[in-house]
């Protein structure tokens, strides 16, 4: 059954989008499935409007004489709606798995996004931890002859205590605004 293995692989590759461990590679695969989706779904909007003419020719023939036409045209009538609620369960089956297929992209991307946000907060946490440092560095750097601290015998110990305290400070604070938490995966 076409729709059943459609559904089956299209349900595979729901569950790779939306696992965060693993990379999606099947792209030209899905859009192709997406493509065929769409298409059936063309064929059978046309195959719909077929039937639909069918039965309402059927029910402009003139009425059968004898019972045996007339139970024969009221089957024909009824197979005719049968036909035609088939066609309707597989549009709507079709346009369930074409909004699956979406929604999953859009949860892949959504995950992704923020994987990426949770980097880029984690790298400026860093960043503004070290800054500091490095302008602690950069001022005891400097070739200037009257530096606070620059010829003192503990000097050196304050720069390195107060970068110490800087950075620990920092780290303390971001780690409790949980901007270095680990994420939950």
């Amino acid at each position: 059954d076409l729709r059943r293995d459609l559904t089956r692989q299209l349900d595979h590759w729901q569950a790779e989008l939306i696992n965060p461990d693993t990379r999606f590679n099947n792209w030209s695969a899905l859009l192709e499935a997406r493509l065929s989706l769409h298409h059936l779904d063309e064929i059978c909007e046309d195959q719909r409007s077929a039937m639909q003419g069918w039965l309402e020719s059927l029910n402009s023939w003139t009425p059968p004489t004898s019972n045996a036409l007339m139970k024969a045209h009221e089957v024909l009538k009824v197979r005719s709606r049968d036909v035609l609620e088939h066609i309707d369960r597989v549009v709507h089956h079709v346009r369930r798995l074409e909004q699956s297929i979406e929604t999953a992209v859009q949860i892949h991307f959504n995950a992704q996004s923020n994987r990426t946000n949770d980097t880029m907060r984690t790298l400026t946490s860093i960043t503004a931890i070290f800054l500091p440092l490095n302008l602690i560095a950069a001022i005891f750097g400097m070739n200037f002859e009257v530096i606070p601290l620059l010829h003192d015998s503990a000097g050196f110990w304050w720069a390195i205590g107060s970068m110490l305290l800087i950075a620990a400070t920092l780290a303390w604070l971001f780690w409790r605004k949980r901007y270095l938490a680990r994420s939950g995966r």
